[in-house]
């Protein structure tokens, strides 16, 4: 019969596990930041304001939001009543195309960090 010792298996998948959860720790700013890239040149210019003041801020450990800090920005993304003439004023919806073109690039992201964790590992 013979016998295996899998205690320092378990003990390098912990490490690994860890490890990769590290990789991932700046993921959701990589994201924000990616974000706040792909709806800057979608944002609509009229004063230039608007489309200047885009960043990346992280809200927790693995949490980021892309942020506009003009107060009108939401009001330019969706539909609006005008509040003088109360006519809708149609949403220009600059920011949809740019979470999808983010979401779609999500996993890409994620797995060159895991990557660059298992080259570091694991050698090449």
């Amino acid at each position: 019969m013979i016998q295996i010792d899998a205690s320092a298996l378990r003990r390098s998948a912990k490490r690994l596990h860890r490890a990769a959860e590290c990789a991932l720790d700046g993921l959701a700013l990589q994201a924000a930041e990616r974000l706040a890239e792909a709806a800057t040149p979608r944002t609509p210019v009229d004063t230039g304001k608007l489309r200047a003041n885009w960043s990346a801020v992280e809200t927790g450990a693995r949490s980021a939001e892309a942020r506009n800090s003009v107060r009108y920005a939401s009001f330019v993304e969706f539909d609006t009543r005008h509040w003088i003439s109360r006519n809708i004023v149609p949403g220009q919806q600059f920011m949809r195309d740019a979470m999808e073109e983010t979401e779609d690039a999500m996993p890409d992201m994620a797995a060159e960090r895991l990557h660059a964790l298992i080259e570091r590992c694991f050698g090449d």
